[in-house]
Formats: C-alpha cells, structure tokens, sequence
C-alpha cells in the first residue's frame, strides 16, 4: 500500500529530542524559560520523564509515520520541502495560535516553539526523503 522506509521513520522520530534538547536547553533554554515564567529548579521539581519524554516519543513516531505515508507518492527533497512548510502552515500555525489566543501565552513563545516546529519538520522529511 504505502513504500515506508521503517528505519528512516525510527531514525526521523529521533530529530525532535535531539532537536529540541539543542534548542530548549543551550540554544533558547534561557529564553524559553522566562518566557513560560520558570527557573530550571521550578521544571525539574515537578517533571515526569515518562508523561514528558514518553508522550514526546509516541508523537515523533506518529509524525515521521506520516510523514512518510505523505511522501510515499514522491519522496524527492523538493517535494519533502514543500510537504514541510505546508504541514507547518496548515497545522502547526493555527493550531498552535490557540494557546495565544485562549491561554494567554506570549506571542514570543509561540514564535519561538513554530520556529522549533518548522526546523523540526524539515530535519524530519530531509531524512526521510535521503535514506537510501
């Protein structure tokens, strides 16, 4: 039915932790923190690895899934590029809106989680569209 590469799909899921450990830890850790109004002792007193990381990798899997059932038809890196930009436009911008518009959250964290989105999903379909 679809023509899945499963190792370039385990290896996609990987992007997001590797990704996002860069860019909410030593890229815009700092950043990132006052903008949600925590210190690192603040996140660390109440993080759960299992609800955090556990939550995190069954959603990567599921983005790199399909992410590669999409580009199953045509997996060449334009067409990757073109899928990325389109999923980040059509769903993470909105989506990602309503916790400006409805949570309160400052337009600068939301600015800074889509930039993280949009890397994130073009890391994600470059891999999948390269692996051999």
């Amino acid at each position: 039915m679809f023509d899945i590469n499963w190792l370039a799909v385990v290896v996609a899921a990987v992007i997001p932790m590797l990704l996002g450990s860069l860019w909410y830890g030593p890229l815009f850790g700092k950043l990132w923190m006052s903008m949600i109004g925590m210190t690192e002792a603040e996140i660390r007193e109440d993080f759960n690895a299992l609800k955090s990381y556990g939550g995190s990798t069954v959603g990567a899997v599921l983005t790199a899934f399909v992410l590669a059932v999409l580009m199953s038809e045509s997996g060449t890196v334009s067409s990757a590029l073109t899928l990325a930009g389109l999923c980040w436009l059509g769903f993470h911008v909105p989506f990602g809106w309503q916790s400006v518009a409805f949570e309160d959250r400052a337009l600068g964290l939301y600015a800074l989680n889509l930039a993280y989105n949009l890397v994130t999903l073009i890391v994600m379909v470059l891999v999948i569209a390269v692996w051999p």
